[in-house]
């Protein structure tokens, strides 16, 4: 038996989760949602379990896109990584949701937009460049106007990755370790629009 890791986020209108085991896929699920991922993702995620025959105590290891995103979508996985964690003892990591979402799209060599939507004419995003298999942040995750951001990175030539191709690649991800599972908070990012 493996090292089992469980990953999930509800930052975008996606509801996001999957079961590892090793550098296997055992199991994952990609769901558009309607601002209902507090109704869907324990039920989801229960599926799963009963499905691959898991038990939550199973897994050594939890990881959690932490936002920036919609305010309710955070709460929800950051709210039951933190349950799972503490309840089960299971380490927790966490990461960008806008890492998460675009892992599956970074493994080649190249400069990449990630975005997502946000309140109306806004997004997150995030700039990033991926040279030899290493993803370097030139602009971290932010809240922007859509055309200031797409004019602040006109000079780069860059893929764009957003809600019509986000492509997650679970065995990419790593997150960084928290050390106190209860002062784990989203990553609210907000500015008046």
């Amino acid at each position: 038996m493996g090292k089992k890791t469980l990953v999930l986020d509800t930052a975008s209108k996606y509801l996001y989760f999957a079961f590892l085991d090793d550098d296997n896929i055992v199991y994952d699920c990609f769901l558009e949602g309607q601002n209902n991922h507090s109704e869907n993702l324990l039920k989801e995620i229960e599926k799963g379990l009963e499905k691959e025959n898991f038990k939550l105590k199973d897994f050594q290891k939890i990881i959690v896109g932490i936002g920036p995103g919609s305010y309710t979508g955070l709460r929800v996985s950051v709210t039951v990584a933190k349950m799972l964690a503490w309840t089960a003892n299971i380490p927790i990591f966490s990461l960008s949701s806008l890492t998460l979402l675009a892992s599956g799209r970074l493994d080649k060599d190249g400069i990449y937009a990630i975005t997502m939507k946000a309140k109306k004419d806004a997004i997150y995003g995030k700039l990033v460049e991926v040279k030899n298999g290493k993803v370097l942040e030139i602009i971290p995750d932010d809240f922007f106007f859509e055309k200031e951001f797409f004019e602040k990175i006109k000079e780069y030539d860059y893929t764009l990755i957003n809600e019509v191709n986000y492509l997650v690649n679970p065995l990419k991800l790593n997150g960084e370790k928290v050390e106190n599972v209860h002062a784990l908070n989203p990553n609210y990012i907000q500015k008046g629009v």
